[in-house]
């Protein structure tokens, strides 16, 4: 889908492409967010239509976005895509689209409640991002792309947790090994579609993010753009597949298609929307980030998220980020940035959402050899890729201790904690603890002392614990866990995608 926008296009093959999309009338009411003169912002969509793929994936009620992406087209000739987890709730813009009563639904729900106009106005109220156009793909069409342009190689690590089960998925039809996979569409379809195996959302988000950039590099290639018949049968796949708004017509789309044609894989950034566990806060009835109806969430961090929006607004557009709530007075804790004795320190539990048997009562050890205090009991519940340690109002500076010496914590307020004491939450980019771990010290089986998780980072833990970043390592921003820092913002940790879980 994104071949339109960088592939050097001869004008009689345009037109041939051109004849074959459709173009839609999507009228786009209400007020709109201001845009900014020599940028655009491109909404592409990745649909789960079964539309042309002869039952082979099932039938399904309704459409929904499997891929939600915002790309921005820069003045200075940059392009950032902007990723969307689709497990994020999100309010319905306008709400009265919305099924729940709460005016909220899973971003992937939106196509179905509010179809393409609903989607964008969601967005732009999301964002203050003005969508100028939007190009959408169905499941078809994605796996005739693929085979289009021979194939896509994508590269496969360990879970964080060093566990294989992200090599095969039932659900999506997903079966590979680890390091490089060669894949057809129907394969590359399986691979980006992943849902089950990964465990997080937002490792799907990766995986998808690696695909793109290895599509982009394969699809602006000599070899490609050299062979009257790849160029035939990938106009023909993507063509066929598209669907646009009207705006979108032929003098706009070879406009965009010049201003992109000069960019390589290299020239794109890839950014994650950053997202948490939905809180009590939140709405959430369990520790899973359940929201009655809408299942369990994500829910964006508004501090993260507006650092990541503003180099994208227009200029002048000065939207602060997200305040955090300065902790209340406490004869118990110290302000923020100030260390606390651990023995001043209640943990409450800790529970295991790493997936390794055990964890959480070899971090109780070591938190008390530690010289932490408080019941610390335990418990198991399902799998998050982040840390978190979880404190009541006032407890900012106890919370901030701790994460010096859980490395990756990142401290989150709780309302619906009650002064009983910190809860941790050991996520499975967690890679262990050791008595010597503090500021500076590392995690897993290095040092002296008990050892809690002996399971050191994978490079798979490395890719989860940053940024999302085309194949050739330009650096990004983004969420997919965090280090510590002051709650709900983000740790901007520079990667690539190049291989993920």
């Amino acid at each position: 889908m994104l071949v339109l926008g960088l592939c050097s296009l001869g004008w009689a093959a345009y037109r041939h492409f051109d004849g074959a999309i459709t173009r839609v009338n999507w009228d786009i009411e209400g007020a709109r967010p201001a845009g900014a003169a020599g940028e655009q912002n491109i909404l592409l969509l990745g649909d789960d239509s079964r539309a042309g793929t002869n039952g082979e994936y099932g039938a399904v009620d309704g459409v929904r976005s499997d891929t939600t992406i915002i790309v921005h087209f820069a003045r200075d000739g940059s392009v950032t895509l902007l990723s969307f987890p689709r497990d994020m709730l999100v309010p319905v813009v306008p709400s009265t689209r919305a099924a729940a009563q709460d005016g909220r639904a899973k971003l992937t729900e939106v196509l179905q409640l509010a179809d393409v106009p609903g989607l964008v106005t969601t967005l732009e109220s999301l964002t203050g991002l003005k969508i100028d156009h939007t190009i959408s793909i169905n499941l078809a069409g994605f796996r005739t792309m693929t085979d289009a342009v021979g194939g896509i190689t994508v590269c496969v690590t360990p879970l964080p947790d060093g566990s294989t089960r992200n090599l095969h998925d039932t659900m999506s039809g997903w079966n590979g090994h680890l390091g490089e996979n060669r894949l057809n569409g129907e394969q590359a379809l399986a691979f980006v579609r992943t849902r089950y195996a990964l465990g997080d959302e937002r490792l799907r988000v990766l995986r998808q993010q690696q695909f793109l950039a290895k599509l982009l590099t394969t699809a602006t290639s000599a070899g490609v753009l050299s062979n009257p018949a790849k160029i035939t049968a990938l106009l023909g796949a993507v063509g066929g597949a598209l669907r646009v708004d009207k705006g979108l017509d032929q003098t706009a789309m070879l406009t965009l298609s010049k201003r992109a044609s000069g960019l390589g894989a290299g020239g794109v950034r890839f950014v994650t929307v950053p997202t948490r566990v939905a809180l009590p806060a939140d709405g959430a009835v369990d520790g899973l980030g359940t929201v009655p109806p809408h299942g369990a969430v994500l829910v964006a961090d508004q501090a993260g998220l507006a650092q990541v929006l503003a180099p994208l607004r227009p200029a002048g557009d000065a939207r602060p980020a997200a305040a955090t709530p300065a902790p209340a007075a406490s004869t118990s804790d110290t302000s923020p940035g100030v260390a606390v004795d651990p023995a001043g320190i209640t943990v409450a539990a800790v529970r295991n959402a790493s997936g390794r048997t055990g964890l959480a009562a070899a971090t109780v050890d070591v938190l008390r050899s530690l010289g932490f205090t408080g019941p610390m009991t335990t418990a198991t519940m399902n799998g998050q890729a982040l840390t978190e340690i979880h404190y009541p109002p006032g407890q900012q500076g106890a919370a901030r201790t701790l994460a010096t010496r859980l490395p990756g914590g990142l401290p989150v307020e709780d309302p619906a904690q009650t002064g009983n004491g910190l809860v941790v939450v050991l996520g499975t980019a967690f890679a262990g603890l050791t008595a010597a771990s503090g500021p500076g010290a590392a995690a897993g089986p290095a040092g002296a002392g008990a050892t809690a998780g002996a399971t050191s980072p994978t490079g798979a833990a490395a890719a989860i614990a940053s940024s999302s970043a085309a194949g050739t390592g330009t650096a990004g921003t983004g969420t997919v866990a965090t280090g510590a820092g002051a709650p709900g913002t983000p740790t901007p940790l520079p990667a690539d995608t190049s291989c993920t879980p």
